[in-house]
C-alpha cells in the first residue's frame, strides 16, 4: 500500500478539493492525512474536514499548517475561502501537533515509503526540511503541482513562496513535477460537471458549486484541473513524458517565481513536458466521479 499525505491550500480555487476527492477515491493509494498551508489554515483545515466527511473518511488526520509564507507573499483572492460550503461553523479540528511535526512523524513511521502530494505553496515542506534533517531522506517521492519548466512564466504555487520553493528543489528529495506545461492542456467542462454533481452525500452538489464559483471568478465555463492532474501522475505516470533535470528558482522581483531548468540525467526532478490529453481527461473524471 502506498502511503500518501496531501499538503494543500484548499479553499481558494476548486482544484485542491478535486485533488482531495481523487486521492480519497484512488484504491491504489492510502491517504494518511492532510496538512494545510497559507492564509487561514484552520479554515482550510475545516474545508478539508467537511470534504472528508462527505467522502466517508471523517477520522482522517487534518492538520493546519503555516499561515505566513517564508517569502512574505500575501494570499491570492483572500476572503472567499469556504464560501457556500455547508457545516463549516460546526467543523472541529482536533490537532495538538504542528504540520511540520506531523509530516516528520509520518515520514518516520513510513520511512522510505511515504509519498507527498504538494499542491500549494511549499512553506510546510520547506520548514519541515529545515527543522528535521532526516526528513528529506525519509520521503520516497514528492509529487508537486507547481512551476513552468518550458514556459517563461511564474506559476502561482512557486511565486507565493519562492524561498520555500528554493529549499524544496535543493533538498534532494526525488520529485515528480507537474507544471503548467501540461496542466494548461487539460480541461474540465460542463459535461464533466454533470457527472460530478451525481456524487452522493452532498459531495456532488458542493463540488459543482465550487467549480461554478471558480468559473464565475474566471469569467469562463471551463477550467484546468491542475491539482488533480498531479494526483493522476502518481497513479498513471505512463500517460506523461518526463525530462530529468535540476531546477533553480528565480528570486529577483522582475522574474520572481520563474524556474530555470537544467537537464541532467542524474537530477532529482522529473518534470512533465507532454501527456496523453484524452486519456488524462477521461481518467480524471473516472476517479473523481466514479
Amino acid at each position: 500500500m502506498r502511503h500518501v499525505i496531501l499538503d494543500t491550500d484548499i479553499g481558494t480555487d476548486v482544484d485542491d478539493m478535486l485533488a482531495l476527492v481523487f486521492l480519497a477515491k484512488a484504491k491504489e493509494l492510502r491517504l494518511e492525512g492532510v496538512t494545510t498551508v497559507h492564509g487561514n489554515t484552520l479554515l482550510r483545515a475545516k474545508i478539508a474536514k467537511i470534504t472528508c466527511q462527505m467522502l466517508g473518511i471523517p477520522d482522517l488526520p487534518i492538520v493546519p499548517g503555516t499561515s505566513e509564507t517564508l517569502s512574505g507573499h500575501p494570499i491570492f483572492w483572500p476572503g472567499h475561502e469556504g464560501e457556500n460550503i455547508p457545516g463549516l461553523e460546526d467543523a472541529r479540528i482536533e490537532s495538538g501537533i504542528s504540520a511540520q511535526q506531523f509530516l516528520f512523524e509520518r515520514s518516520e513511521k513510513y520511512q522510505g515509503d511515504l509519498e507527498i502530494l504538494a499542491i500549494g505553496p511549499l512553506t510546510n515542506l520547506a520548514q519541515t526540511i529545515s527543522i528535521f534533517p532526516t526528513f528529506r531522506s525519509n520521503i520516497k517521492r514528492l509529487y508537486l503541482m507547481g512551476g513552468a519548466y518550458w514556459k517563461d512564466y511564474s506559476e502561482h504555487n512557486i511565486e507565493m513562496d519562492v524561498v520555500a520553493a528554493k529549499i524544496v528543489f535543493e533538498s534532494g528529495i526525488p520529485t515528480t513535477a507537474i507544471g503548467l506545461d501540461v496542466t494548461l492542456r487539460v480541461w474540465m467542462r460542463e459535461k464533466e460537471v454533470e457527472q460530478i454533481r451525481k456524487l452522493p452525500n452532498d459531495l456532488g452538489s458542493m463540488l459543482e458549486g465550487q467549480i461554478k464559483r471558480w468559473w464565475k471568478f474566471l469569467r469562463t465555463n471551463q477550467n484546468n484541473p491542475h491539482d488533480p492532474l498531479a494526483a493522476l501522475a502518481m497513479i498513471r505516470p505512463d500517460l506523461f513524458s518526463f525530462a530529468t533535470c535540476d531546477v533553480a528558482v528565480c528570486m529577483e522581483n522582475d522574474r520572481r517565481g520563474r524556474l530555470i531548468r537544467r537537464d541532467d540525467p542524474n537530477g532529482k526532478i522529473c518534470a512533465a513536458y507532454d501527456l496523453d490529453v484524452p486519456s488524462a481527461e477521461r481518467l480524471l473524471l473516472s476517479y473523481i466521479a466514479g
